[in-house]
Parts: C-alpha cells; structure tokens; sequence
C-alpha cells in the first residue's frame, strides 16, 4: 500500500507521540455494551462468528459432497448443504437488517430531517504480536528482547482499543494513531524476505466473511476503513436542525469520502467486498 505519508499528516499531526520511548494507550475507546450502538457492534460480532462458523460447515460438505460415492451419504449431504444454505442466508438477512439501523445514530433533534447514512465498522480478531516482535528483535538487530516488552504490550493495548473506538474526534484520532505505528512498524519488521507469523483477520462490513493475510497492508486498509466508517457514524450524529451541526456533518462525511478515495487508489488485490474499487468509489460518491 502505497502513499502512507499523504494521508498520515491529512486529518492528524504529531498522533505518533510516545512516552519515554513506548507507545502508550491513547482515549478514544468505549465499551462495546455501553450505547445502543455498542449493543448493535456486539451483534455484528457475533453474527460475523456464525457466518464465518456457517461457512466452514458448507465448505466442509461440499468437499464431502464432491469426494464420495455413496449415493445414500449424497443425499444425506445434499440435505445438510440445504439446511447450511438457509441458516446463511437467514444470517446475511439479519446482517444486512443491522446495516440498514441507521436511526440509531442519527440526533435526536434531527429526527424530522431525512436520516443520514452510518457505516458499520469492520470486526476483526485479537492479535499478539509479543513473541513474533521478539522474535525479529533477538534475531535480526541481535538486542535484548526483554527491554521491548513494555512497548509491545502498549501497542498489543492499542491494537486491542481500536477494535472499539468512541464516537468522535478522540477514536477517530486513536485510528489514526495505530495506522501511523503501523506505518513505521512496518519499516522495520515486515521486511519482503521474512514471514514473522502473524495474521491479520478482519470480517467484510457488508458479508460478514472474514478475510485473513500475513501482508500489513491488510491491517492498514481495514483500519483506514473503519476511520471512513467512523467519520459517517459521526457525520449523522451531528444537529442538522442548526448551522453547526449541519456544517459538522458535512465535514464528517467529506473526510469519509476522501480516506475511501485514498483507498481506492492505494490499496489493491482487496480479499475482501468492502475493500474492492467498486464498493469503495460507491461509497465515496454516496457520502458526498
């Protein structure tokens, strides 16, 4: 992914700061329990698990389906593959139903005006990078290992936060926080010749199917995704009943477009739907 420095220095300055040389956990996060819209996050979560759960089982049939001969165990398959079917596309139904709950985030005082479009925020899956950035430390710049550990255990804290970042201006600098340590991060332990063995999982905000590379360019689309997701989520919170408002939401939606814009152009071979040039350059004209 190309052109990090573009938008590193567009929407944040100075997020990369540090504390006596380790990162540490910035605000901006809230728990997923705390609002209707935290509550309506958990129920992505876990319809993401049974859809990815939903999918292997087909999968696995499938391939059962297509290496056997037994006439009787096809046609106790072919049943299952139908029961399977329906389970996924009942579970699709019910995803595509939490991604059209837009009054939820939309303000109170707005409740006359036409409801602004919010999008939903990639999930993704706990990552360790403790014994894999040990690993490369010890190995490759020979230094004791041991003097890292804060630092890791930080950025792993601030990995883990940005799962769930809060609705305004302090998740969204969190995002870009993360996504700048990525940049430099980058530099220094994704070299092209090594594989350090770790996996960035994250879950298609449109299909709920997860998608999982060893390539960090992944993880920095999927967190510059969920900075667009968050500026729309921001964007129909906003009074559009006063001038403030209205212009705040406009700003919001704006900044959206252009980070799926930056995508767009920067990021290709997407694993997943919602990161592919198609969705991204609908979703930049929808938002302006």
């Amino acid at each position: 992914m190309d052109g990090e420095s573009e938008i590193q220095t567009s929407d944040v300055n100075a997020n990369t700061e540090n504390k006596s040389g380790y990162f540490y956990k910035k605000r901006g996060t809230d728990p997923l329990a705390a609002t209707c819209r935290g509550k309506l996050q958990v129920q992505r979560a876990k319809l993401n698990q049974e859809i990815n759960y939903q999918t292997m089982m087909r999968n696995g049939a499938e391939k059962l389906y297509r290496a056997t001969t037994n006439k009787k165990l096809k046609e106790t398959i072919a049943l299952e593959l139908s029961f399977v079917n329906s389970s996924l596309q009942l579970l699709k139904e019910q995803l595509a139903d939490l991604n059209s709950s837009v009054q939820l985030y939309q303000n109170n005082s707005s409740i006359s005006t036409m409801p602004m479009v919010p999008l939903g925020l990639k999930e993704t899956k706990e990552i360790d990078f403790k014994e894999p950035f040990k690993d490369f430390i010890l190995e490759h710049y020979s230094e004791d290992d041991s003097k890292f550990d804060s630092a890791i255990q930080q950025l792993n804290q601030i990995r883990q936060a940005i799962r769930t970042p809060s609705r305004d201006a302090s998740g969204v600098k969190m995002l870009f926080h993360y996504y700048n340590l990525l940049y430099f991060i980058d530099k220094r332990f994704f070299a092209s010749h090594r594989n350090l063995g770790l996996h960035f999982e994250w879950f298609d905000s449109l299909t709920g199917l997860p998608s999982m590379q060893k390539s960090i360019a992944f993880e920095k689309a999927s967190v510059l995704f969920n900075i667009a997701a968050l500026y729309t989520q921001i964007g129909a919170k906003q009074d559009r009943t006063k001038n403030d408002g209205l212009d705040a939401a406009v700003d919001s939606f704006l900044r959206g477009a252009g980070v799926f814009h930056f995508l767009k152009q920067n990021f290709s071979n997407p694993p997943s739907t919602d990161l592919s040039a198609e969705v991204l350059d609908m979703l930049t004209h929808l938002m302006l």
